[in-house]
């Protein structure tokens, strides 16, 4: 029998070309439990609650297959070499307070279900190609919230990424303020 969120990362790992990785240590090992591979944390009854590989040499996209970790609470995949747009589903993943995709290569526009993630405390969507609005974010009784994205001038674009909730606006020139 194989957990149906192991399939779920082995499918994450093929469209994020895993075997380019700088460290993939566990993966897709038919011996390791899913709970033990680099990068993956799980709660008490194996689902997937972190997902960690920034900084890992990820190519490839995200695959959509993402929205079916749905007990996920930190999606981080900053600095690395992600092409194409954040999934659809992400709005489907009601407990994810962590999203950092930033300095990727992510492009086209944020899904609309971006709005129904009220437990997000951290947005990191910066140094990508981005366009249009971020729905309005609103961290559920948190006291801190950090939502980034290249909502500054001057801008990649005709006009920059609109994004009211956010706390901090990059430009193309990477400042941020």
């Amino acid at each position: 029998w194989c957990p149906p969120e192991r399939n779920f990362l082995k499918e994450f790992y093929t469209d994020a070309k895993g075997q380019e990785w700088t460290n993939a240590t566990g993966w897709i090992d038919e011996f390791n439990n899913h709970c033990e591979w680099h990068g993956v944390e799980c709660n008490e009854e194996d689902k997937v609650i972190k997902l960690m590989l920034g900084n890992g040499g990820l190519s490839g996209r995200i695959s959509d297959v993402i929205s079916s970790l749905t007990s996920i609470e930190t999606l981080d995949l900053h600095d690395n070499d992600l092409k194409g747009s954040i999934p659809s589903g992400i709005g489907k993943l009601v407990n994810l307070s962590s999203f950092i995709v930033s300095y990727n290569v992510i492009t086209g526009s944020i899904p609309d279900g971006f709005g129904n993630l009220s437990n997000l405390q951290l947005l990191h969507i910066h140094g990508n190609r981005l366009r249009g609005t971020v729905p309005h974010l609103a961290s559920k009784g948190q006291h801190y919230s950090s939502f980034i994205s290249d909502c500054g001038s001057p801008s990649v674009f005709d006009s920059p990424l609109d994004c009211p909730s956010c706390t901090m606006c990059c430009n193309s020139q990477s400042e941020c303020d």
